[in-house]
């Protein structure tokens, strides 16, 4: 390929990014939820720097406690600072929903690009599995796995990744369907190039926006599932400090001291809140349709 095609493709690609990002900066809401992102994983990874206490210091003689300006936020029915507590428990929550959501997204991925490249009976066997998966809902499916394995941070990321899979597959493989028959997949075949090849370097680049926003917005929907499962038992449970369980124990309180479960509750809402209005801004960034 001669240099000056090259340097042209560079320019290009760059001038693309830029409208983009020229799009997303617009999105005032979008910036907004993604510094509320960016501030709720700086509290994760420096919680031990950020918590004015341990997750599990108990003292009973200062048992709900209201909030004050010791306890910005009050403490729980063991004396512990709900504020710290929140502040250690969004490391299993933001883990869960990253982890989870990484595990689904690259089998769905995979299973897209099965179904969608090489069709026939492949794509048949995997688009018939996706809408069995499909056809249950995504918290009785999570509820039955997280039955069946136990509870646990293992065991819940597996619960909630899997009901997210189909959503990937069916995506790529639709991206895939698109723009496999076109003209350069065709030349790029022609000059002997792998199957491996030609969905790697051609295919998926160009499935890339979609697969951002749904995962995007999958995060939010994998760690509203975590903390309802946890609530119900079958997730994280006490004492670990994760948004779900604090609101399983404090449930017993919740009519006499409403610190204990209002708290992690707007913790949860905050974050779904978040990662949903920032896949909304990918999702009118990403595509050049949707002009902001």
């Amino acid at each position: 390929m001669p240099e000056k095609t090259q340097a042209e493709i560079v320019i290009k690609k760059q001038s693309q990014m830029k409208e983009i990002m020229g799009r997303f900066a617009k999105n005032k809401m979008a910036i907004l939820s993604l510094g509320v992102i960016v501030l709720l994983i700086l509290m994760a990874i420096f919680a031990e720097q950020i918590a004015p206490y341990g997750p599990d210091d108990q003292d009973l003689s200062r048992q709900f406690t209201y909030p004050c300006k010791e306890f910005l936020f009050g403490t729980d029915d063991y004396g512990r600072d709900i504020l710290s507590r929140l502040i250690y428990g969004s490391r299993y929550s933001l883990a869960v929903g990253l982890i989870s959501v990484s595990f689904s997204c690259l089998a769905g991925v995979v299973l897209g690009c099965i179904a969608g490249f090489y069709g026939q009976l492949a794509d048949n066997i995997i688009m018939r599995i996706v809408d069995v998966v499909l056809a249950i809902p995504n918290i009785l499916l999570a509820l039955s796995i997280a039955a069946a394995l136990g509870p646990g941070l293992g065991n819940l990321i597996v619960a909630v990744g899997i009901g997210a899979i189909p959503g990937y597959a069916r995506i790529v493989r639709a991206s895939i369907l698109s723009v496999k028959q076109m003209e350069y997949i065709e030349a790029a075949r022609s000059i002997g190039a792998s199957d491996f090849r030609l969905i790697v370097k051609h295919i998926l680049p160009n499935c890339l926006a979609p697969i951002i926003v749904q995962a995007t917005m999958s995060i939010a929907i994998a760690i509203l599932s975590a903390a309802s499962l946890s609530f119900l038992g079958l997730g994280i449970t006490p004492p670990t400090p994760e948004w779900g369980s604090m609101l399983s124990a404090g449930r017993a309180y919740i009519r006499d001291f409403w610190p204990v479960v209002t708290f992690p509750g707007m913790m949860i809402m905050i974050t779904v809140f978040a990662f949903n209005i920032l896949g909304d801004g990918l999702r009118d960034a990403l595509d050049p349709k949707l002009k902001v």
